[in-house]
């Protein structure tokens, strides 16, 4: 008997995304799935792309039932899936390794990466004289303590040959990080590239004075947020955690194809969005975290072993936790055909 997953396949590599439906039916057993998820942060224009498949019938095609709450941090949405209040959440994978350190009983594993290119960043202005990330030395950074840009700051310094321990760090409340840098009480500030980016613009800062140093372009590549789940659940229903990736790469490509209508999506979900600002805060982590020229050339989550092993231990040791097996941090297993998850955004 042919089995669903291979039914789904099929009619992947013809293209029929409307037909999934139809094959489920062909398979001869219903797999209708409820399946809970959950964004790292409230939605804005880096999160709209998981609205997309609500909208666009995807997820209906897939016989899935999902819901899709917003998230309050990649912290906070790693706990809520480890314990079963959601099935799959979106959080930084590197967060995910020193919760996995910390509760092995609990650990999860990423299935699907998304920010190929991690948006850890330092951001400074122009009138500071930093163009380069040596030049922070003697320099006064600002964010809060438990920020990932400052807690992986050790890896740029160490890919810059400099001494972490050369700058001044301020710790300053997530709210008042931007307007830190807009006042000048800052020379830099660390956090998420487009989210750091539109915030100092939004505090002040003029766009052309301001300097964006994202670890991913200077000798950091770590990956970024990803698919994170249960090890349990995804054995237990690997083709509907099949299916649900499948809706999301076409949901981020889709995104890449028309940032406007993906914002109009968000705008369903929040009439107060401010459209202009959060198009370009899509389009800047679709730049710089997901369409990076790795993805472009070999498809959504092609993931490097040897990348992987890399900066797995480099993050691993800049967080004080013993080194993972790369194994038990991503596996491919539950991913769609890689025909599917070629980058498409023409």
């Amino acid at each position: 008997m042919t089995s669903t997953t291979e039914v789904l396949h099929a009619l992947r590599a013809l293209g029929l995304a409307g037909a999934l439906s139809a094959g489920l039916a062909l398979a001869g057993t219903s797999h209708a799935a409820d399946l809970r998820f959950a964004a790292d942060w409230a939605f804005q224009g880096p999160q709209a792309p998981f609205l997309l498949p609500h909208e666009n019938g995807c997820y209906d095609e897939a016989d899935l039932n999902v819901i899709t709450d917003r998230g309050f941090g990649s912290g906070d949405t790693i706990t809520k899936v480890s314990t079963g209040a959601y099935d799959i959440g979106f959080a930084d994978i590197n967060a995910m390794l020193e919760f996995n350190t910390r509760n092995p009983d609990d650990a999860l594993i990423a299935i699907f990466v998304i920010y190929d290119g991690s948006p850890l960043s330092i951001i400074t202005r122009e009138d500071t004289g930093v163009t380069k990330p040596a030049d922070l030395v003697g320099k006064s950074i600002a964010a809060p303590p438990g920020d990932a840009s400052r807690r992986l700051f050790g890896l740029l310094a160490k890919a810059n040959d400099f001494d972490e321990d050369a700058v001044d760090w301020r710790s300053v409340s997530p709210e008042l990080r931007e307007s830190t840098l807009a006042r000048k009480q800052a020379d830099a500030i660390a956090g998420h590239a487009f989210t750091g980016y539109i915030g100092a613009k939004a505090a002040g800062v003029p766009e052309d004075q301001l300097v964006v140093m994202r670890y991913a372009e200077n000798g950091v590549p770590l990956y970024g947020s990803s698919l994170v789940t249960r090890p349990g659940f995804a054995e237990d229903n690997p083709d509907a955690v099949e299916r649900f990736i499948g809706c999301v790469a076409q949901a981020f490509m889709e995104s890449a194809r028309d940032p406007e209508g993906t914002i109009e999506v968000l705008a369903k979900k929040d009439p107060l969005t401010d459209k202009a600002v959060e198009r370009e805060r899509l389009q800047l982590s679709l730049d710089w975290s997901v369409a990076t020229p790795w993805v472009v050339e070999h498809g959504m989550s092609d993931v490097d072993p040897e990348r992987l092993a890399d900066t797995t231990r480099g993050a691993a040791r800049a967080l004080g936790i013993a080194v993972p097996d790369p194994d038990e941090v991503y596996t491919d297993a539950y991913l769609p055909p890689r025909d599917t998850l070629t980058w498409s955004a023409e």
